[in-house]
């Protein structure tokens, strides 16, 4: 596949599969080991929402770069892009997607 992306644009893609890919792992374990409300059966949307919320935090916040002139830390103007869209627009996609994702699984669990 191909990717479009500037200077720290690539990390979106990586931030998203981290994120969602440990949030799985720790999700599997949790109902493995320590049992008891993990155990119950709860639609997998909530486990997806929760690695797209991280994932935004995380791209939220690496979205700007900082330099520290005299003493004060000074936001520096790159252009970090995937696809075009800056990074600080993807963390705000991740959290509608997350959003959405939350609630068609909270709305799935408690159909069931």
């Amino acid at each position: 596949m191909l990717f479009i992306y500037n200077k720290r644009g690539i990390l979106v893609p990586v931030y998203s599969a981290v994120s969602v890919l440990g949030t799985l792992i720790l999700n599997r374990i949790l109902k493995s080991q320590v049992g008891g409300i993990f155990a119950k059966e709860y639609d997998g949307q909530i486990v997806l929402g929760i690695g797209l919320f991280i994932a935004f935090v995380w791209t939220y916040l690496t979205s700007y770069d900082y330099v520290e002139v005299d003493g004060e830390k000074e936001r520096v103007h790159m252009n970090h892009h995937l696809f075009y869209i800056s990074n600080r627009l993807w963390s705000y996609i991740m959290l509608g997607g997350s959003l959405l994702a939350l609630a068609g699984g909270i709305l799935e669990t408690v159909e069931n």
